[in-house]
This record gives structure tokens, C-alpha cells and sequence, in this order.
């Protein structure tokens, strides 16, 4: 069980292979590029596996650059040591993806954070409403390169 054992399952079910992330200075850190349907996937495999942690949900907006939101993942196995990322990418015309909610109860807030400032569907979230932003940019993802502030009202 374990960090070894997550990397065989993801060359044997996926054929994706762990690329090191030197981003992380904390720990050793792999990235795993997957296609977004199979996120739950995934999920379920690092919890059996021992990555009980989730750290954070980080999208980033490359539509400038012709491509989606991609979404960035990142979990850790404590007794290991070790940080997995998990990168995928929605498309900006329709960015949606499945929750992970209910196997990383963590992500129920970064998931409705995430749903409400870039606009990602997440399939299957009980709750996807406001929580950070005012009335007024409701509706407006305003981290999405595309969004254009409206000047302060005096």
C-alpha cells in the first residue's frame, strides 16, 4: 500500500507514468496528468492508497492560449511523505468536471470556491452557491482571464 503502489496502478489502469515536481520543497512531490473523466477514479485510488490529505484545488485559466481551466489537485500521504498532483483540464466553453466531495469531504468548500470565482461545474455537488463574492459579480467568473472589472462607482 502506498505511494509505490499508487504509481503501478496509474501505468497499469491509465498508462500514465509519475513526473516529478520539483515545484514543492516540502516533500517529494509527482504529477499525474489524467484526463478529467476519470477523477473520481483516481480520487478513490490515492484514498486506498494512503493519501488521506487534500491540500488545495488551484485552476488556472489558459483560454488566452487557446486552451481550458485547468485544474490542479494536490493530496499528500502523511505517513509517506509524499505530495501527488493531480492536473487535468475543462474546456472554457463548458468547464465541468465531477465532485470529489464526497471522497475528500475537504474539497466541498474549494469546490464551491472554485465554481463560483471561474464558473467549473462540479457534477454532482450538493451545494454549488455563494459563498465568498458579493451579489453584484455573481454569474461574472471573475477569475477567468476574459473578465473585465467594471470601474469603482463613486
Amino acid at each position: 500500500m502506498g505511494f509505490e503502489t499508487f504509481v503501478n496502478k496509474m501505468r497499469t489502469y491509465f498508462g500514465i507514468e509519475a513526473e516529478e515536481y520539483p515545484q514543492n520543497r516540502v516533500a517529494k512531490t509527482y504529477l499525474f496528468k489524467i484526463e478529467p473523466h476519470h477523477i473520481r477514479e483516481v480520487a478513490k485510488i490515492l484514498k486506498e492508497e494512503g493519501f488521506n490529505f487534500f491540500h488545495t484545488l488551484a485552476p488556472v485559466d489558459y483560454s488566452p492560449k487557446g486552451r481550458g481551466i485547468e485544474l490542479n489537485y494536490f493530496f499528500e500521504n502523511f505517513d509517506e511523505k509524499v505530495w501527488v498532483v493531480i492536473r487535468t483540464e475543462v474546456p472554457i466553453e463548458n468547464p465541468e468536471i465531477d465532485s470529489l466531495h464526497d471522497i475528500y469531504p475537504a474539497l466541498e468548500a474549494c469546490e464551491r470556491e472554485e465554481w463560483e470565482k471561474f464558473g467549473i461545474q462540479f457534477k454532482g455537488h450538493p451545494r454549488l452557491k455563494p459563498m465568498l463574492l458579493d451579489d453584484t459579480l455573481q454569474g461574472k467568473w471573475v477569475q477567468r482571464k476574459a473578465y473585465v472589472p467594471e470601474p469603482h462607482k463613486e
